[in-house]
């Protein structure tokens, strides 16, 4: 098993460092340690790629050094020279999960973190974790971990995110959490109207929405040892996830989902979720690979 981070020297990545050596510990992984440089166009011609390359290697072992100290050692390093997002799903392209910060430094040491996110939540090979700041997270340094919760609609790419997160959850001996929203309302309907004549009483929406959520995880074939929470919300997908997740060890989404009445929406709402992170946050890809899930 291969965990890849992008670090650039800022804060969140020092977090995002910090937390892929801990998921490499646990999982028995090896991680890669990647740091990306962008020459500027004014020192183009006057620098080398070697000069970039042997200066940056030292400051890649010194950053790692700072942020895990002696659990640093053995840890593979890797200078690259060219865009950020690009350089980091290459290396990714065999891995089973790559972990990056929510936001990062431009420049010549730059993985511009907040910057790639996004892309590569779109175009990851394996599993994405993004993790924010230590400030930000809703669940840093509690005696116990908070529960692992996965967000479902029902799509094919939800399943996946169910999947991994159960078995992450299996491994790692935390609760988890499934969360599913419903509307109570039709978009558009206006009270009193002959549009809302066909709809049925909120009461069978929302059983629906119960009946619908168990009828996933019964079908989803979880470990034995897992025993998830069922949590249905009725709002905005983002607002219902974002509550059920408050305390949260980690965020588990899929890439895309599904639309429809009861449907999660998972492609908007996700990347509405990494605009603001309160916990790690996983994006399983739109491929469908559970790849980074441990067995």
């Amino acid at each position: 098993m291969r965990i890849v981070v992008g670090v650039d020297g800022s804060g969140a990545s020092a977090e995002a460092l910090r937390f892929a050596a801990a998921e490499a510990k646990a999982l028995g992984a090896e991680l890669e340690a990647v740091t990306v440089w962008e020459l500027p166009e004014l020192a183009a011609g006057h620098v080398s790629q070697e000069q970039v390359d042997e200066a940056m290697g030292p400051w890649l072992a010194e950053f790692v050094g700072e942020v895990l100290g002696d659990e640093g050692a053995g840890i593979v390093q890797t200078v690259r020279g060219g865009s950020g997002g690009a350089v980091l799903l290459e290396v990714a392209e065999n891995a089973d999960l790559l972990v990056v910060g929510s936001g990062g430094h431009s420049g010549i040491a730059a993985v511009v973190m907040g910057s790639v996110s996004h892309q590569l939540a779109n175009h990851s090979p394996c599993p994405l974790t993004v993790v924010p700041d230590r400030d930000a997270a809703s669940n840093g340094g509690g005696a116990e971990p908070g529960p692992i919760v996965v967000g479902v609609d029902g799509s094919p790419h939800a399943d996946s995110a169910l999947a991994w997160a159960a078995r992450r959850a299996e491994r790692s001996g935390r609760a988890l959490r499934v969360v599913l929203a419903w509307r109570g309302e039709a978009s558009g309907w206006i009270a009193g109207s002959p549009l809302g004549a066909g709809l049925p009483p909120v009461s069978e929406l929302e059983q629906q929405a119960h009946d619908m959520l168990r009828e996933l995880v019964d079908g989803a074939g979880l470990p034995d040892t897992v025993q998830p929470e069922l949590v249905v919300g009725e709002g905005s997908p983002e607002a219902v996830i974002r509550e059920a997740a408050a305390d949260a060890s980690m965020l588990v989404l899929g890439a895309r989902g599904r639309g429809g009445f009861l449907g999660l929406l998972l492609g908007s709402v996700t990347s509405r979720m990494l605009n603001d992170l309160a916990c790690p946050t996983t994006v399983i890809p739109t491929s469908g690979s559970t790849a980074a899930a441990p067995s």
